[in-house]
């Protein structure tokens, strides 16, 4: 029986947001009316908000995780259904203009079949995962692990879409739904490369005609759906019963991931990276230039100039580790300064221009000349 594959609950990191814009946010949310509530020190984060429209559109706002170092500039998490992300487009084209970076965290995959839950048999590969069962819902993992990568629910989709909703079908449905989140956060640029492989967490399989089983295998692939019973299943008879099940049952997480991955983010990750089509972008290279002199070709003198990019006539060396800490603490703007070279000494400019622009030292392979202009990319 083939399955629906949906995303739900999609999370986003933007690394390096200042203060000013929280709190900026905040403030727009109170005058629009959109400020549904505002929490402090929750779930390992400074400050939380829920912004709600009258649509029913909601967006989580998580800011400053409590493991940053204390300074200006930190992480704002924002959590939502995808659908809702393109109601509050502006809120987000703002962070992406003055964030250094967009990550996603993780999400809800769902896979819906057509079938009871009576049907749908997911079994954990690792045996710490415990069944466990509330109001007709099956989990395999804590309460507190909600948010975990593998931790997965079995509920009857068409009843929740009534009671929720009010919304009727007039067939069964069942979702499967999947926690997706790596071990590392992932460039939104790169997440359509990157599908989920949730069959080394899990194994699943939608039954369609019973009587084709042995009926001992049909005796333990129950108990295996049922939470007290599941105890006393041993990880012999829970491999016997995949055996059994694989051949015509089972459902291929990964390949239906796969097949819907790029179709259902597309749209979604260009809306959040500010473009129609998300592309995989390159990273910018962060170059810092410093005072430091060497005359020697590269094959000569390898361990003096091991990071040196050349360019003409100049060298300019690129793992400079205090210029690169210097400029990790600094919002970089506008353009570079330019600086002028007489005799033995260089022209400083006031400090009030030195807090506005970086200040890098450029010195040529050859005789220098007498006035040098650098030209650097902006660094964001």
């Amino acid at each position: 029986m083939k399955a629906k594959v949906s995303i739900d609950k999609f999370v986003v990191e933007y690394t390096d947001v200042p203060r000013s814009v929280y709190y900026a946010l905040v403030k727009k949310a109170v005058k629009s009316g959109e400020l549904f509530k505002q929490k402090f020190n929750y779930q390992g984060y400074g400050y939380q908000l829920h912004l709600r429209k009258r649509n029913g559109a909601y967006l989580h706002v998580f800011y400053r995780n409590w493991s940053e170092p204390e300074g200006m500039l930190y992480t704002l998490r924002v959590e939502t259904r995808p659908e809702y992300y393109f109601h509050f487009k502006e809120v987000l084209d703002t962070l992406r203009r003055i964030s250094s970076g967009i990550y996603f965290v993780s999400c809800d995959i769902a896979y819906d079949v057509k079938t009871s839950m009576d049907n749908v048999v997911v079994i954990p590969h690792d045996g710490r995962r415990k069944l466990r069962e509330f109001k007709g819902t099956r989990y395999f993992g804590e309460k507190h692990q909600r948010k975990t990568n593998g931790h997965c629910k079995i509920y009857n989709k068409r009843l929740e879409l009534y009671e929720n909703q009010n919304v009727v079908i007039d067939h069964e449905l069942t979702r499967t739904e999947n926690v997706y989140k790596p071990d590392k956060r992932i460039p939104l640029a790169e997440l359509l490369q990157c599908p989920p492989e949730q069959n080394d967490d899990y194994f699943a399989a939608v039954i369609t005609d019973w009587g084709t089983l042995p009926k001992k295998r049909v005796e333990q692939a129950r108990m295996l759906m049922n939470e007290e019973e599941s105890k006393d299943v041993t990880p012999y008879i829970r491999k016997r019963v995949k055996e059994t099940l694989a051949p015509s049952y089972q459902i291929d997480f990964n390949e239906l991931a796969r097949e819907a991955w790029e179709p259902l983010l597309e749209e979604l990750c260009g809306v959040l990276l500010g473009q129609q089509k998300p592309q995989v972008q390159e990273r910018q290279l962060q170059m810092a230039v410093t005072n430091t002199v060497y005359d020697e070709p590269k094959e000569e003198n390898d361990s003096k100039n091991e990071g040196c990019a050349d360019f003409g006539k100049y060298r300019i060396l690129r793992n400079n580790t205090r210029v690169r800490k210097r400029l990790n603490q600094q919002r970089m703007t506008g353009v570079f300064e330019l600086r002028k070279k007489t005799d033995s000494h260089w022209i400083v400019p006031s400090s009030r221009v030195q807090q506005k622009n970086s200040t890098f030292f450029v010195f040529p392979l050859k005789k220098p000349s007498l006035l040098i202009y650098v030209y650097c990319k902006q660094i964001s």
